[in-house]
Order: structure tokens, then C-alpha cells, then sequence
């Protein structure tokens, strides 16, 4: 038996994967250090569990990637380790198939308690983000609100290793990472026929948010908190023309490293597809079937009106609800509704607009 820390931790991936199909997440507690944690912990699994049912879906698999970017033994009882993890969730709802996937970086700190492991900090699921640049951690979305949007460094790394032998290493942090499967992955549907719009080519701006979802286009800079500049670089894409002013606080234009509010600023780029002016000419709706791929949903997750949040929608489910594509914690085909995010509120006010791109 495994007693190390990464033998900890690769234990509690295996059993998260499969309490994603079985439903059981009264496993997890023993992972936890104390009462409070097992309880956020478990608070978060029900929110998950209670939009898996709401939607009628069917979890069939799970696989994880875990590659360790940063390990700090801060003495012989207490470590941290931040992990770039990488979830494929599989379902099936209606008849059909649906894959999910999930980026994310993770901040881990585990203590030896008697003769095993256990967390000292809630594990911030797999839709949680960690800052960089010294930046302390924060939900999902949090920090997008203010400021101006500044380019950092997101921590990359790809995962290496096989469901055979799947291993977390302890030395090389660019080594092998662990890979914890389920049942044989079923295959992806295609995405459902966009429609397009004169002016708005739908089409485009999808392919667009599918081939950098997990990636940077290094034709635009980098954000610590990505979310809107990823959504605008996909409505740029479908055809949406920059308006440029030269007055950051006006127009929706990007230009080397300047840009407007509107272009990297969650709360900015609500307020203009709000106004239902150029260059969106997005027009609100409140029921997210009638979104379609290529539209936009913002969040308010707090419902105080700081909008914190972007999404962008790549296509529809069985149910005809809207899955979306989005950065900072890099999503592809999630649920519109975000239960399943740490920022996640009851107060949570959505903002759900149809780009009409000049119609």
C-alpha cells in the first residue's frame, strides 16, 4: 500500500472519478483534514449532483490528467503542490452522447495525520482558478469585474502516461502524469447546425471558440483572468468588426497591448452587449433555449450587479439547452448554468444575449 502523499492523492482522483458515475460522495469525507472541509467539500458535490439530475443525464465515465507544475515539501508532515488537471466527463442524455472537458490549475496543501494524508484546504474543484504573479486564489470568474484586464502567464502543461501505469511524479515536474479512466470513452456527437446571421458568420466564431478552448491564440495577449478576452476574440472571429476609439473606456477594439474595457472587462462587455448597439447588436432573451452557437452568456454570480463572467455558446443538448466554451477555468461543452463552479451563488443573475451582428 501506497502511504505517500502522491499515493494520497492519486487515490482521492480515483475515487472522485468514480463517484462522478456511481453518485456515491460519501467516500470523499475521509479525504478531508476536518468537519468544515468535508462539508464544502460535499456541498459542492451535491450542487454537481443536483444539475446532473435536473438535466436527466447519465454519467457513463470519467478520466482525469494530472501533471504537477510546483512541489514545496514545507517540512516532513505538511506539502503543497499545485497540479494542472485535465477532466473529460462522458454522459449520455436523450440517446445521446455528450463529452464535457475541464482545465484547470489546482493548488493542493496536504498534512500526514497518524498514518495517512489528509487536505488542508477545500479542493477547489476542477472549475475553480487559481491566480498567478502572487495574486491570492479566487473563484471562478472573481477579479474579472474590476480593474483592467492585465496579461500574466497562464501555467501550461501537457500530460504524458498511460491508463496502464498511470503515476504522479514526485521529482520531474514535467514527468509523467496520472491518468485515471473509467469505462470506454463513448464517442462525441457533432455539434448541432449553426445558424448564421447577415454579418455574424456563427460558424466561424465556433470553430474558433473549439480550436482555443484550451489554448491561446498568440495573435492576442494573455489574461490571468481570460474569460471575456477569449469571448471576444470568438466574436471577432465570426465576423463582429472592432470599433475603434483609442479611449479605453469606449468602443470594443483590440491593438497590440492596448485594448478597451468592453474587450477584456466581464462587467464592461455586459454593459455593451446590454445597450444593444454596435458592434453586437445583441438583443437580451431570458430563456436559454433560445440561445443559439455563436451567442453569449454573462454572469452576475454574487447578484450584485458586478458582472464577473463570460461564456460562449458552442452548441446545444439533447434538452436544447445551451453548452458553452470559455477561459480561466477552460471549459468546453459545460452546462450553461455553472452550478458546478465554486462562484456559484443562489444569488446568481444571468445575462443571456442573441448577437444579431448588424441585422
Amino acid at each position: 500500500m501506497d502511504t505517500s502523499w502522491q499515493g494520497r492523492l492519486k487515490e482521492y482522483l480515483e475515487e472522485m472519478n468514480r463517484a462522478y458515475v456511481d453518485g456515491d460522495v460519501e467516500r470523499l469525507g475521509r479525504f478531508f483534514a476536518d468537519d468544515h472541509l468535508k462539508r464544502l467539500d460535499y456541498e459542492r458535490w451535491l450542487r454537481e449532483r443536483e444539475q446532473h439530475q435536473a438535466r436527466g443525464i447519465n454519467p457513463l465515465a470519467v478520466t482525469v490528467q494530472a501533471v504537477p507544475l510546483q512541489t514545496k515539501v514545507i517540512d516532513d508532515d505538511t506539502v503543497d503542490t499545485v497540479l494542472s488537471l485535465h477532466q473529460k466527463l462522458h454522459y449520455k442524455l436523450n440517446d445521446q452522447m455528450h463529452v464535457q472537458e475541464n482545465q484547470r490549475v489546482q493548488r493542493v496543501r496536504m498534512k500526514r495525520i497518524e498514518d495517512t494524508w489528509a487536505f488542508l484546504r477545500p479542493w477547489g474543484w476542477y472549475f475553480d482558478n487559481i491566480f498567478g504573479g502572487g495574486r491570492p486564489a479566487g473563484r471562478e470568474g472573481e477579479g474579472e469585474g474590476e480593474g483592467e484586464g492585465t496579461p500574466g502567464e497562464v501555467a501550461e502543461g501537457t500530460a504524458a502516461g498511460t491508463p496502464d501505469n498511470p503515476q504522479i511524479p514526485t521529482q520531474n515536474p514535467a514527468g509523467p502524469g496520472v491518468v485515471v479512466p473509467a469505462t470506454p470513452t463513448p464517442a462525441e456527437p457533432e455539434a448541432v447546425e449553426v445558424v448564421r446571421l447577415s454579418g455574424y458568420n456563427r460558424a466561424r466564431g465556433v470553430a474558433y471558440a473549439e480550436q482555443y478552448w484550451n489554448s491561446y491564440n498568440s495573435a492576442y495577449p494573455k489574461f490571468e483572468v481570460d474569460c471575456t478576452n477569449f469571448v471576444s476574440q470568438c466574436l471577432h472571429a465570426g465576423g463582429i468588426p472592432m470599433t475603434f476609439t483609442g479611449n479605453r473606456g469606449s468602443g470594443w477594439w483590440m491593438r497590440g497591448k492596448n485594448w478597451s474595457y468592453s474587450w477584456s472587462v466581464a462587467h464592461s462587455l455586459y454593459l455593451m452587449m446590454k445597450s444593444g448597439k454596435a458592434p453586437f447588436y445583441a438583443k437580451q432573451v431570458h430563456d436559454p433555449r433560445m440561445l443559439q452557437p455563436g451567442d453569449v452568456i454573462c454572469y452576475d454570480f454574487d447578484g450584485d450587479g458586478r458582472w464577473q463572467h463570460n461564456t460562449y455558446v458552442v452548441t446545444k443538448d439533447a434538452n436544447g439547452m445551451p453548452l458553452v466554451n470559455a477561459h480561466t477555468t477552460n471549459s468546453r461543452r459545460r452546462y450553461w448554468e455553472y452550478k458546478d463552479s465554486t462562484a456559484y451563488t443562489p444569488k446568481v443573475q444571468y445575462g443571456m444575449f442573441r448577437i444579431m451582428g448588424g441585422q
